[in-house]
């Protein structure tokens, strides 16, 4: 079950938190509900398909979606940076 969830994720967000403000537009418009806001800070939540909703609409342009395919996530060669 875990390998036909990661299947469907077509990218990975890159969140700057420097430059994040955490106004939640991002949340609002990912059509899959990738992102949260957690404890002050924005969280993705593996669910990325690389739509760049929460890219295009970012005012502080601290998002960046990287493409990537099915293989890259199931042998891990992606080296997956996930905004910590």
């Amino acid at each position: 079950m875990p390998e036909e969830k990661t299947q469907k994720r077509k990218g990975i967000v890159h969140i700057n938190h420097e430059y994040c403000k955490r106004c939640g537009i991002c949340v609002n418009f990912c059509p899959v509900k990738n992102l949260e806001i957690r404890q002050q800070k924005l969280m993705e939540l593996e669910r990325c398909i690389a739509c760049r909703m929460c890219q295009r609409y970012c005012p502080d342009m601290a998002i960046e979606i990287e493409e990537i395919d099915a293989e890259t996530v199931i042998t891990g060669k992606s080296g997956h940076r996930n905004g910590s």
